[in-house]
């Protein structure tokens, strides 16, 4: 048997495993809430709860700076403006889920929009201090807000969604994190593989070639920054949601 045929026989092997190993990591963060409930030890649920939600948050970030290669260090912005619009929400007497969600998200993909149509036109470490400056400038703007809370922060109510599920079950809000960062991780490995996604690298590697090409690379990326920002705003709503405050600190 030539070596060809050896390596035909024996490829789907590690993509079955991979496979089998995803979804036994699947079944078993599906099951983590009965299995923590089961040793004793309940509290672990909230802890893998911020785990996810900051595994959206990284997801978001990778999507900016692993594909497209912009450095930013203001990507906590997104993830503060999703909680405050929730907080600054739900202390004005909005609770419902179905407001505070699309407003929260709607905010966070207008500000990514506004960030990028700005910093995009710059370069290496001018792109970066920028990106840091309007972070900064949220984080201010959010000490300031003395009706608020400001440097204290503000203690919220969890966003209610009529009955179809109680985010202060903390199982239920577990699963739900759990759901989303699985539609994240599978959106941006699609769009990764995309024409869109191709671009983005090669931008990353070579933008004048790309440009020579014809594809508005300024473009691509500031889509790209704002799917970042829209994800990045999500695991800032779901964190307000899972401690039921916002500070400044987010």
């Amino acid at each position: 048997m030539s070596d060809d045929a050896i390596t035909r026989t024996d490829s789907p092997a590690p993509a079955l495993g991979r496979i089998v190993a995803l979804l036994a990591l699947a079944v078993a963060l599906v099951a983590l809430p009965f299995i923590v409930k089961a040793i004793g030890q309940p509290a672990l649920v909230p802890l893998a709860t911020r785990v996810l939600i900051y595994a959206i948050a990284a997801a978001s970030l990778n999507l900016a700076l692993g594909f497209g290669g912009m450095v930013s260090f203001g990507h906590a912005a997104f993830f503060g403006i999703g909680g405050y619009a929730v907080g600054i929400l739900s202390a004005e007497g909005i609770q419902s889920g179905w407001v505070q969600w699309p407003v929260a998200l709607a905010v966070s993909i207008l500000w990514a929009a506004l960030v990028g149509a700005l910093s995009l036109r710059t370069r290496g470490v001018y792109f970066i201090m920028i990106t840091l400056a309007f972070a900064q400038l949220v984080y201010y703007l959010a000490s300031g807000l003395e009706g608020y809370g400001g440097d204290d922060g503000l203690n919220i109510s969890r966003s209610r969604f009529g009955g179809l599920i109680d985010l202060r079950d903390k199982a239920s809000f577990y699963w739900l994190c759990f759901a989303l960062l699985c539609a994240s991780l599978w959106f941006c490995g699609r769009l990764a593989q995309s024409r869109f996604g191709a671009v983005l690298r090669g931008a990353r590697s070579n933008e004048l070639r790309m440009q020579a090409l014809g594809f508005p690379v300024f473009r691509y990326r500031l889509v790209a920054c704002i799917i970042a920002g829209a994800f990045g705003g999500l695991a800032g709503i779901l964190l307000a949601n899972e401690g039921a405050y916002v500070s400044p600190a987010m």
